[in-house]
C-alpha cells in the first residue's frame, strides 16, 4: 500500500529534527560550554545528550501506543488526564514560542554585528527599526508553515544540506588553520570537575541546542509509520548533532590563539560573536563570509520549524480541553494544518520579540521552560506501563538535577508564570462547572509544589530526593487511576477512540 502523499518520510523527519538542533545555539555553545567547564565541556555535550536521549526514548514509548499530533503536550492527557497534563503542555508551549522569538531577534543581531551597524541593535539591544526587521523575518516563518508540511520539508531538507555543511566545513578549517594542543593542558584547568558538567548542560546552552529532538513526536500524525520512525528520528538526529558539536567543541578550543587564554583561562574568554570573531581573528576572511550567511540560515530554520511545532502543540492543547475551543478550527483540508492555531502563535511570538532585548536574556528561561516540558515523557511513560517505572524515575531525577542548576530569578520566572496560566485557565474550568477546586487542587497542587521545592533548595540530592518522590506519587497506578476517573473539560473524539 503507497503511503499518503500528505505524510513526510524518515529522511524528511530527521532532517526537520536535526534543523531544530542546529540554530542559533551552535554559534554561541562552544565559548560558553569551554568558559563553565573547560575540559570538561566534551563530557557535558555527551551528558546532555544522554539525557535528551532519554527523554526521547520515554516520548517514543508514549507515541507507539498515542501516534496524535502535538504528542509532546498530550502525553501527560492521555496518561492520566488534561487537566493534570496542563503545566507540562503549558511550559513545552510556551518554550518554543519563544524559542522562535529567539531565533528571529538572534538573525538580527548576528547580522548587525556582521555588518558593524547600529540601526539594527545598539548598546546590546535590538532598536526600533531591530526590531521590525526581526518581524520581518517572522512573516518569513509563518509563510513557510503556512502551506502545510509538505512545504516546511521541501524547505527544511535544503536548509538543512547548508546547515549541516556550514558547521561540517568551519570545523575541518580550524583544524587545518590551527590547533594548539597546549590550550588543553592550561594550569586553570583544574579549577573545573564534575560539578561543572551540570553546570555547563544549562547554563552553557547545550539543552537550549539540542531542543528539537521532540519535534518527530509533534508531527507524530503526519509521518510514515509513526510508531517506528518517530524513535528513529528521535535517535538519529540527537547522534548527528552531537558528533557535531564535540567536533566544533575541540576546533574551536583548540584554534584559540595560546596567549588569549594562558594567564587566565577559559573562564575569561568573552568573544561577542565567538565562531565569527575567531575566524576573523585567524584571517579566514572565507569562513566569515560563510558564518554571516550561517547565521540566518540556522536561527531560521530552527524558527520556522518551531513555529510549525508550537502551533501544532497548541491545537494539542486545544483539542485536549487545555486552552478555549474557539482558538482551533477544523484542518485546512489540503494543508492539514489548523490555520487559526498558527496565527494566534505568530501573534504572540511577536508580542515576546518586541518585550524582549537580545537573545542571551531569554536562552536560560527559554531552556527552563523546555526541561519542564521535558517532566512529562518519563511521567507519561510510566503510568502507561507500571514496568518502566524504575527507569522513569531515574531519567525524572537526572532532569530534576538539570532544573536545579537554573538561577534562582530565572527558576522563579518559570514557576510563576506557570502559576499565573494555571490560575487563569483553572478558574475559567471552575466558573464554565468543567472541573472543581477540589480536583483542580488534587491534580496540579503536586507538580507546583513540587516545582517550587527545587526553587527554595537547589542542593543535588534534595533535588534527586525530591524527584523520585514526586515521580513515585504521580504514576502510582492509584493515582493515575483516580486522574483517569476524574470529569475533566470535554476531549476530542481522537483522544476518545485512543482512550
Amino acid at each position: 500500500m503507497s503511503s499518503s502523499p500528505k505524510k513526510i518520510s524518515l529522511l524528511s523527519t530527521i532532517a526537520i529534527s536535526a534543523t531544530s538542533m542546529v540554530g542559533s545555539g551552535w554559534l554561541f555553545s562552544a565559548q560558553l560550554n569551554a568558559k563553565l567547564a573547560g575540559n570538561y565541556a566534551f563530557l557535558a555535550w555527551v551528558t546532555a545528550a544522554a539525557i535528551v536521549l532519554l527523554v526521547g526514548f520515554c516520548l517514543a514509548q508514549v507515541v507507539a501506543k498515542y501516534p496524535v499530533r502535538g504528542a509532546t503536550t498530550r502525553s501527560s492527557s492521555l496518561s492520566h488526564n488534561n487537566i493534570f497534563g496542563m503545566p507540562f503542555a503549558f511550559a513545552n508551549w510556551f518554550g518554543l514560542i519563544v524559542t522562535v522569538a529567539t531565533e528571529a531577534q538572534a538573525t538580527t543581531q548576528y547580522l548587525a554585528a556582521a555588518t558593524k551597524s547600529a540601526v539594527l541593535m545598539n548598546d546590546n539591544s535590538l532598536t526600533f527599526t531591530g526590531k521590525l526587521f526581526a518581524l520581518g523575518i517572522l512573516c518569513i516563518y509563518l509563510v513557510i508553515n503556512y502551506y502545510g508540511i509538505k512545504l516546511l520539508a521541501r524547505v527544511n531538507n535544503i536548509v538543512t544540506a547548508f546547515k549541516i555543511f556550514t558547521p561540517i566545513f568551519t570545523v575541518i578549517v580550524f583544524f587545518i588553520a590551527r590547533f594548539d594542543t597546549s590550550n588543553f593542558t592550561l594550569a586553570s584547568n583544574a579549577t573545573y570537575g564534575i560539578n561543572s558538567v551540570f553546570a555547563a548542560v544549562v547554563g552553557g546552552g547545550l539543552i537550549y541546542s539540542f531542543n528539537g529532538f521532540q519535534l518527530p513526536a509533534s508531527f507524530a500524525s503526519e509521518i510514515i509509520n509513526p510508531k517506528r520512525n518517530v524513535a528513529i528520528a528521535m535517535l538519529g538526529s540527537i547522534i548527528i548533532v552531537l558528533i557535531l558539536y564535540m567536533a566544533l567543541q575541540l576546533s574551536f578550543m583548540g584554534a584559540i590563539p595560546h596567549n588569549m587564554i594562558a594567564a587566565t583561562g577559559w573562564a575569561n574568554l568573552n568573544f561577542h560573536s565567538p565562531l565569527l570573531n575567531l575566524s576573523m581573528l585567524l584571517g579566514l576572511n572565507f569562513v566569515s563570509m560563510l558564518l554571516i550567511a550561517d547565521s540566518v540560515v540556522s536561527p531560521s530554520g530552527t524558527g520556522y520549524s518551531y513555529l510549525g511545532g508550537s502551533a501544532r502543540m497548541f491545537y494539542a492543547m486545544a483539542i485536549s480541553g487545555q486552552m478555549p475551543k474557539w482558538t482551533i478550527t477544523k484542518l485546512h483540508p489540503v494543508y492539514n494544518l489548523c490555520r487559526r492555531s498558527m496565527l494566534i502563535n505568530f501573534a504572540l511570538t511577536a508580542i515576546i520579540l518586541w518585550k524582549s532585548e537580545s537573545w542571551s536574556s531569554l536562552m536560560l528561561v527559554v531552556s527552563g521552560y523546555n526541561i519542564m516540558g521535558y517532566m512529562a515523557a518519563p511521567i507519561s511513560m510510566g503510568a502507561i506501563s507500571s514496568k518502566t517505572r524504575i527507569f522513569g524515575a531515574f531519567v525524572f531525577a537526572l532532569i530534576g538535577l538539570m532544573m536545579s542548576t537554573i538561577p534562582v530569578n530565572d527558576l522563579f520566572l518559570i514557576n510563576g508564570s506557570i502559576m499565573v496560566l494555571l490560575i487563569i485557565y483553572g478558574s475559567i474550568n471552575i466558573m464554565n462547572k468543567q472541573v472543581t477546586l477540589r480536583h483542580l487542587a488534587t491534580l496540579n497542587l503536586p507538580i507546583i509544589a513540587y516545582l517550587w521545592s527545587i526553587y527554595f533548595n537547589q542542593n543535588p540530592i534534595y533535588s534527586v530526593t525530591m524527584a523520585v518522590i514526586f515521580y513515585t506519587f504521580v504514576t502510582h497506578p492509584k493515582y493515575v487511576a483516580f486522574c483517569r476517573s476524574l470529569k475533566t473539560p470535554e476531549i476530542d473524539e481522537e483522544t476518545q477512540i485512543l482512550l
